[in-house]
């Protein structure tokens, strides 16, 4: 975790910080990414950059977890149980919608956060990396198997298969809707995203049900 300066850091200093790095792991990913790169566009000396964290790998977790806030990938848990039967799916997919819309804005946001997902297995042997990746993973869990109770509580989403199941499809479709985007953001005009939106979601709907 980043030190105690660096959350006393100018909002705006450690707002520009916090982007130039994601966009350098987004970029590059995290092994290849530059921290000299990333700190001479940031305007911080590397001398100054180790009182705020303590490596490289800090400051990716850190940007990572920064654009991981940032995107809102789900309600909190804690709103789903005021979902019904009306608003359960629309709520999904404004939620969805909204996610779209950030990384069609700021594609680095997304990019940053599959590039945890890439990380080698060397990598992972560094305590910062893999509990970020653990971090990851309960966030993820733990808000699709939130939106997957309330589901099944309400009558929409099946319950004659493992849950685990369901997650696992859900994230499979999820995912590569994710990934596909993220390569094509660029040539893509609003009225595509939303239709590629549309079609996922349906698909998700039709596995769940």
């Amino acid at each position: 975790m980043p030190f105690s300066r660096f959350t006393k850091m100018p909002h705006e200093k450690r707002e520009r910080l916090l982007t130039v790095a994601a966009q350098e792991f987004a970029a590059h990913g995290f092994e290849a990414a530059s921290l000299n790169r990333i700190l001479e566009e940031a305007h911080i000396g590397k001398s100054s950059a180790y009182y705020y964290f303590e490596d490289k790998a800090d400051l990716f977790r850190t940007a990572v977890e920064y654009c991981l806030d940032q995107l809102q990938f789900a309600p909190p848990n804690e709103a789903f149980s005021s979902l019904t039967v009306e608003t359960f799916w629309p709520t999904i997919a404004q939620t969805y919608h909204q996610t779209l819309l950030q990384a069609q804005a700021r594609p680095w946001l997304f990019g940053a956060v599959r590039a945890a997902e890439h990380l080698t297995t060397e990598s992972l042997q560094r305590a910062p990396l893999a509990e970020l990746i653990r971090s990851l993973e309960r966030y993820m869990m733990g808000n699709i198997g939130a939106m997957m109770k309330r589901g099944q509580e309400l009558g929409l989403i099946r319950t004659d298969l493992p849950d685990e199941l369901l997650i696992a499809w859900f994230r499979a479709i999820d995912g590569a809707t994710d990934t596909w985007l993220l390569a094509h953001m660029d040539h893509l005009d609003q009225e595509t995203i939303t239709h590629i939106l549309r079609q996922t979601l349906a698909s998700i709907r039709q596995v769940l049900a």
